[in-house]
């Protein structure tokens, strides 16, 4: 029983030593502008140091569902049909995890972030809902009355959905104004939105006017842009990825938060 219990006693000595692990990390301002895409008005939120980021979420729903979308647009490889074929990734991807990270973000206290997502999951249920029969949004606008396909085409729905594109137009300017408080690639982006649904809305009021060269000349140029904005998104994703796993390597955003002089609250 002895030689047992100096065995034991022995086992227990060769056990590595506990260490004590830190369960939260405390970001810096630009550290957290950067992960969470939001001004840091207040000291770091006490869920934020406990729960996960959902930022890349979001950023990761956009340029997965935007990229394919703007080739679409670019008719490469002979893709067509006005995004038509995505209407499944715009409201089971895109649209899902743009809303889901929305909550999130809501979550944590991030209000830019969070209205960001939501608007942005919104745009893609709205897109991908107008391009569903069952929601009878387009049909209403074809010659019988019943057709989703030649209604979408219709002068009549491009005419009017026109009107979508280009307040999303404006809602982008606003973000980009609000963005320069985080960091110069998420201003790029929002910049090259604000070029996507202008040339959306032109897009389709001359569609509307039955002139399709120069409508899909503008289509095309809404996708080259869409592009520039999703590689942007993923540059932003890759630099959060690296940062949120702590590699050796960081890539920069171009911090913008001390552009303005303005006093943080406490």
């Amino acid at each position: 029983m002895r030689g047992n219990s100096k065995a034991s006693h022995n086992e227990v000595g060769a056990m590595p030593a506990l260490t004590q692990v830190p369960t939260t990390v405390t970001l810096s301002a630009e550290q957290f502008e950067k992960l969470y895409l939001s001004p840091m008005m207040h000291r770091q939120p006490t869920l934020a140091k406990n729960l996960g980021n959902p930022t890349p979420l979001g950023i990761g729903a956009f340029v997965l569902t935007a990229t394919p979308l703007a080739c679409c647009l670019m008719s490469w490889r002979g893709a067509g049909g006005g995004g038509a074929a995505f209407t499944g990734v715009l409201v089971l991807f895109g649209g899902l995890l743009l809303v889901l990270s929305c909550i999130l973000e809501f979550i944590l206290g991030n209000t830019f972030s969070s209205v960001v997502f939501g608007h942005l999951g919104a745009f893609c249920l709205a897109f991908g809902a107008s391009m569903t029969p069952a929601f009878n949004s387009a049909a209403p606008y074809s010659p019988d009355g019943t057709d989703t396909l030649a209604g979408l085409h219709s002068p009549g729905f491009v005419n009017t959905f026109a009107f979508f594109f280009l307040f999303m137009a404006l809602l982008m300017l606003i973000y980009s104004v609000c963005a320069t408080r985080t960091n110069l690639v998420f201003v790029l982006i929002f910049a090259s939105l604000i070029l996507v649904f202008s040339l959306l809305a032109a897009a389709y009021w001359k569609l509307g006017l039955e002139d399709a060269v120069m409508g899909n000349r503008l289509t095309v140029g809404a996708g080259a842009a869409l592009f520039v904005a999703t590689m942007l998104g993923f540059y932003l994703l890759t630099a959060q990825l690296l940062d949120s796993v702590g590699f050796p390597l960081s890539l920069p955003i171009g911090d913008l938060s001390g552009a303005w002089n303005r006093s943080r609250r406490q």
